[in-house]
């Protein structure tokens, strides 16, 4: 089995307009990187390389396929049209983060059954119709569609065969005739995974991209009054000011600028060339690459697009009266919350003094 591991990193932005422009949502960056470089990477370390089907090809160590066309089904046949003699093609979806166990768990289930291709899975509660994946005997596909609790994890190993027939009956659709000839494994998923469909997903894929270490780069800069209490990650350029306290797990992007007194927590992630102005805390949220967050604000379970500007003594709100789609709860002291702050789309800015409610800006 030859093995063409590929990344469906394109699509239109939808909701994520608001932060990466013409951009497709997988081009949001988080850690340090865009979202579909964790699924890339993931491929990289197995296959020792990896394809990125999108419109918009970057300079890094993947090799890029135009996009050609809209949707999914035309990203995977530009793919199965680049590509060389390889048998198979793994198929990722750059906006599913998960651990790079589960590429691994794909392939060995196909092998070690013997079987033609293989699906992952994850579980969710019972749900109807698009995506449900359902067994027949021996954990082979049956088919997708119906009622189950589990889904299709975005990470499939199919024959070339298979992928050729995709562009022309869609891709469910060209799953169920397989199953009906293939043995499709099912692989049931329980680690890591989420899928990022809505700018909100943002807030909890921070805990899965927070550091697990800390690392200092050489040409930061931390002054000796800082505090840093780990695991936080400082990149090159990085500037932290007297007295600021960076409390992990925490990013702190290249080239960034902590203020006097700042204070960053709990799943902050700082991108390049970003500010945190003077006794401003961030905590929980998303700040872009260079945008600007005044002196003595407070920003918390939000995202702050590339180069948006909030002004000096601005408070976003989190805590909702009650609970809403997407957002996992959240135990404090006995009690539950929602907490949601706000979306601060790319280049917009916040006036001086604002009070942003609870969920401003995500609709």
């Amino acid at each position: 089995m030859k093995i063409a591991p590929v990344v469906l990193a394109g699509g239109r932005p939808g909701a994520f307009e608001k932060l990466t422009g013409p951009l497709p949502k997988t081009y949001v960056k988080i850690g340090g990187k865009r979202l579909y470089h964790y699924a890339a990477e993931a491929l990289t370390s197995l296959f020792g390389k990896a394809y990125v089907v999108t419109p918009h090809p970057e300079k890094l160590p993947y090799t890029y396929i135009e996009e050609r066309g809209e949707g999914i089904e035309q990203a995977i046949a530009s793919a199965e049209s680049y590509i060389g003699a390889e048998t198979h093609i793994l198929l990722a979806y750059g906006d599913v983060y998960t651990d790079n166990s589960a590429y691994r768990a794909v392939v060995e289930a196909a092998v070690t059954a013997g079987a033609d291709g293989a699906v992952i899975a994850v579980p969710r509660k019972s749900i109807k119709g698009y995506g449900v994946l359902e067994a027949k005997a021996g954990g082979y596909l049956e088919k997708v569609g119906g009622e189950g609790q589990w889904i299709f994890g975005g990470i499939s190993l199919l024959p070339r065969k298979l992928v050729k027939q995709i562009a022309q009956w869609g891709f469910y659709n060209a799953l169920n005739e397989a199953a009906k000839t293939l043995k499709i494994a099912i692989v049931p998923w329980s680690g890591v995974w989420h899928d990022v469909n809505y700018p909100e997903d943002l807030i909890q894929l921070l805990e899965y991209t927070a550091p697990k270490h800390t690392y200092i780069a050489r040409t930061a800069k931390v002054s000796p009054t800082a505090v840093l209490e780990g695991p936080v990650v400082v990149e090159e350029g990085a500037e932290i000011d007297h007295y600021a306290v960076i409390k992990g797990p925490a990013y702190i992007g290249r080239g960034v600028f902590i203020g006097t007194h700042a204070l960053v927590r709990n799943y902050a992630d700082i991108e390049e060339e970003a500010v945190v102005g003077s006794s401003s805390e961030v905590s929980h949220s998303l700040i872009g690459e260079r945008a600007t967050v005044g002196r003595a604000s407070f920003i918390s379970y939000s995202v702050l697009g590339p180069e948006a500007v909030v002004e000096p003594n601005v408070v976003t709100m989190s805590v909702l009266r009650e609970g809403r789609e997407r957002l996992e709860p959240i135990e404090v002291r006995g009690a539950t919350y929602y907490k949601l702050g706000a979306l601060i789309p790319k280049k917009a800015r916040v006036r001086a003094g604002t009070v942003l409610l609870p969920g401003s800006g995500w609709d």
